[in-house]
């Protein structure tokens, strides 16, 4: 299956992007109103560069997929940072033309961060320093929904028969999105 070949072949490059996550303040609850606007400023960066990636190549997007490619992460990072009076732009338009199986390896980077987006959903109660008027929108998925979500990413994607060629090729597209992430974590 194509998402065990992704997760083997990934972990160490999430491993090592994960190191320079403002996240982890979230998980020792020590994260104050400042590093989470930071930590929300890296997220949209990445999340609307990979929108901008999968938006360029929309055409080249298999019918299943598309409805994991509908924007809704970093639309919700617009509206957090919209609370913090925070003007979202994106300074260069990402172009590269990308293959299906590529656009799956990002798809997989970026549906499975939401699964790790939970365990920071249960922490942010806790975060005593952090302003308590601020709604989360990117942050407070309920636990079902984002779920529900990536059982679906998972069947849409078992469903599929793919060539050494288009595995490896997803594995190219996850590693760029966690490029892209990496790349995020060291602004600000």
């Amino acid at each position: 299956m194509i998402l065990d070949h992704l997760k083997t072949q990934t972990t160490a490059l999430h491993k090592e992007t994960e190191q320079d996550n403002l996240a982890r303040f979230i998980l020792d609850h020590s994260i104050s109103t400042s590093q989470y606007f930071d930590l929300l400023k890296q997220n949209w960066y990445a999340y609307a560069k990979v929108d901008q990636l999968l938006n360029h190549n929309a055409s080249t997007l298999p019918e299943y997929l598309k409805p994991f490619a509908d924007g809704a992460k970093a639309q919700a990072l617009k509206h957090d940072l919209a609370q913090l009076d925070y003007q979202t732009e994106i300074d260069s338009l990402e172009t590269k033309e990308m293959t299906a199986a590529e656009l799956l390896g990002m798809l997989y980077v970026t549906e499975g961060s939401m699964l790790g987006g939970l365990l920071i959903r249960k922490n942010l109660e806790s975060c005593s320093k952090l302003d308590a008027d601020f709604e989360h929108h990117f942050f407070g998925k309920s636990p079902p929904e984002v779920m529900q979500r990536w059982q679906s990413f998972k069947q849409a994607v078992s469903d599929k028969e793919f060539s050494v060629e288009e595995q490896d090729k997803a594995v190219a597209g996850a590693h760029y999105a966690f490029m892209i992430f990496k790349e995020s974590y060291a602004l600000v």
